[in-house]
């Protein structure tokens, strides 16, 4: 009888197991539908008519498919437009290779022990009193265009970014998880801090280093508050601020000259000129994002430390 009741039970532990991964499974394709749809709604109404999109509204299959909105923002903001893919490009790459670089040296030197860095501890409390108590946006952009000369030029959109606390703590946490044992016996072997910092800190950080790279370059290519606030140089638009400027005032579209004379019997495409920008900024994400995932999970495969 025990025996018998023992295969029952071996047989129902994998069906239960089966269950939970189609549960799972379920759960986890519901949720990436839910964030793929508004994505696939905004294509859906960049290819559609106007027309039809105002009378009836948005939809899930185009109605009046056609590729006019995209030639209308080619043919009259096209400039502006690759003009913008370029800075920020420049922003998200420099401002990523920088904002980072900063924030590891500040949070492996705070995340030394006080015998072997005495300042450690001051370290990690600026950086926190400086996240809880700002001084206000007023402050800071005085200080940013007065003193620090952060106006119309490309280091206005990348210096401010440089320090993001909390990513700070999430790399201080890593650096404190190296094994004290192969640091000691670097310096032993006469290591210097920055070689120890190079060869032994980094490599073992992976975990943190590869979500932080992600997350600020995610925060340069979404940010428009850099360019609002400190740009005002068509030159210097983010794509997310030419995206902004469309969106609050997209007869801004109409502005090429041969179009003056014709703007009366013009259907100005708001809604799906909108979405088609929507979609130029959203797609570099999701060309992407795929590749830089496969390097997230293998940061945080190869971070432990093998024994």
């Amino acid at each position: 009888m025990k025996k018998m009741k023992t295969g029952k039970k071996i047989q129902e532990m994998p069906s239960r197991r089966t269950k939970e991964s189609v549960l799972c499974y379920v759960v986890v394709g519901l949720v990436a539908i839910s964030c793929f749809l508004p994505f696939w709604i905004a294509f859906v109404a960049s290819i559609s008519d106007e027309t039809a999109i105002v009378n009836e509204g948005f939809s899930l299959l185009p109605r009046g498919a056609s590729l006019e909105t995209y030639r209308f923002i080619l043919n009259n903001k096209g400039t502006m437009l690759w003009r913008a893919y370029g800075v920020s490009f420049v922003s998200v790459l420099i401002g990523t290779v920088y904002s980072v670089s900063v924030m590891s040296l500040f949070a492996y030197a705070a995340a030394q022990k006080k015998e072997n860095f005495r300042f450690a501890n001051a370290l990690s409390f600026f950086a926190w009193f400086t996240m809880i108590f700002s001084g206000g946006l007023l402050p800071w952009y005085i200080l940013c265009t007065r003193y620090y000369g952060l106006q119309n030029n490309v280091w206005a959109l990348i210096l401010p970014y440089g320090m993001n606390v909390f990513y700070m703590f999430v790399l201080k946490n890593n650096f404190r998880a190296v094994p004290e044992e192969l640091v000691e016996a670097a310096k032993i072997d006469g290591a210097s801090d920055a070689r120890i910092f190079f060869t032994i800190a980094l490599p073992l950080a992976k975990v943190g280093l590869v979500s932080v790279i992600l997350f600020m370059a995610l925060q340069y290519w979404n940010d428009f508050y850099l360019s609002l606030y400190l740009i005002t140089k068509t030159d210097l638009y983010t794509l997310q601020k030419l995206l902004y400027n469309m969106m609050s005032n997209i007869s801004a579209l109409l502005s090429n000259s041969t179009l003056q004379s014709a703007r009366e019997h013009i259907v100005l495409p708001s809604n799906t000129a909108r979405m088609a920008m929507t979609v130029f900024t959203v797609l570099p994400v999701m060309v992407f994002y795929p590749f830089a995932q496969r390097y997230f999970v293998k940061g945080i495969t190869v971070g432990a430390v093998k024994g």
